[in-house]
């Protein structure tokens, strides 16, 4: 009877730090995942200059087809940055689509 406590007792406690490790891995995982998507959504960031230094080069467009086009290569720049490895190597693709798409209409609501 004793063994069997003492057997229990030892499978509770691992099962116990087994849940304890694998939340705080997935709590880390999600600290290093919010700073990211705090890099993306803060004001003055890096984004926020290759953005904006992209659009100023983009201004001279005036047709509304030119100005997509140049959207379009921005956001392929960041891609490739990210596929690079040198932007935001922590969040998947489809992720980084989504913030440069928001940023470019953000940019160009305060243009337009």
């Amino acid at each position: 009877m004793i063994l069997y406590i003492i057997g229990l007792s030892t499978l509770v406690i691992v099962l116990c730090v087994a849940i304890y490790v694998i939340y705080s891995n997935i709590h880390k995982s999600r600290v290093k995942k919010l700073n990211e998507y705090n890099v993306l959504f803060d004001k003055d960031t890096i984004v926020d200059e290759l953005i904006n230094q992209l659009t100023e080069k983009n201004q001279t467009q005036e047709n509304e087809e030119e100005t997509a086009k140049g959207k379009e290569e921005i956001l392929a720049t960041f891609v490739q940055l990210h596929r690079s490895g040198s932007f935001c190597a922590h969040l998947s693709e489809q992720e980084i689509i989504f913030f440069v798409k928001k940023k470019l209409n953000m940019e160009s609501n305060k243009n337009g």
